[in-house]
C-alpha cells in the first residue's frame, strides 16, 4: 500500500507499507531490480512494461507535488514509444511535453494528454494488472495501480478523489 510519509524531513516522499516499518519510494526501484534478478515476477501489464513502468513514476510523483524523476522518466517512455512505433507516437509525444515542463502545473497539465494516449494503447492491448482511474473535478482519467486513489492532477489538494472506472 502507497502512503505518504508523516517524517516533516521527508514530506514529501513516498512510502510503501509492507505490514512492517515502512520503506522509502526510492528503495522501491532497488527493491523492484532485486525482485527481477532472484526470479520473483514483477507486476507486468500488457501495457509494456517500459512505458508502464515510467508513467507509473510520473503519476506517484505528481500525486505527492513533486518533480522528482519526472523528466527523466519521461524521457524514458519517449524511448520506449519510439520502439513501440507509430502505435504509440502520441505517447511519446505527450511524454516529450512532460519532460519540458518548468513546474509542475506545466507537467500536471501535460500528464492529461499522456494519460489519454497510454489509456487509448492500453485500450487496444489491454491494461494486465493496472486501472484505469478517473477524477471528476480535473475531469481526467490516469492509469494507476491498484488500491487507493492518487491523484495526480490535484496532489495533496484532493489526494484520493475519483475512483476506477
Amino acid at each position: 500500500m502507497l502512503l505518504r510519509c508523516h517524517n516533516p524531513v521527508h514530506s514529501s516522499t513516498l512510502c510503501i507499507s509492507t505490514g512492517g516499518p515502512r520503506i522509502m519510494l526510492k528503495h522501491v526501484l532497488v527493491a523492484f531490480g532485486l525482485a527481477v534478478a532472484v526470479g520473483i515476477t514483477p507486476v507486468l501489464t500488457a501495457v509494456a512494461d517500459g512505458l508502464a513502468q515510467p508513467y507509473l513514476h510520473i503519476q506517484l510523483a505528481l500525486a505527492n507535488d513533486s518533480m522528482d524523476g519526472v523528466a527523466d522518466a519521461a524521457q524514458r517512455i519517449v524511448q520506449e514509444a519510439e520502439k513501440l512505433g507509430a502505435t504509440a507516437k502520441s505517447i511519446g509525444t505527450a511524454a516529450a511535453s512532460i519532460g519540458a515542463a518548468a513546474d509542475i502545473n506545466t507537467a500536471r497539465a501535460a500528464f492529461g494528454p499522456l494519460s489519454d494516449a497510454l489509456i487509448a494503447y492500453g485500450d487496444e492491448v489491454g491494461f494486465g494488472d493496472l486501472k484505469v482511474a478517473y477524477c471528476p473535478m480535473a475531469r481526467k482519467s490516469w492509469v494507476q495501480e491498484d488500491g487507493a486513489i492518487l491523484n495526480p492532477f490535484y496532489g495533496s489538494m484532493m489526494l484520493n478523489c475519483g475512483g476506477f472506472r
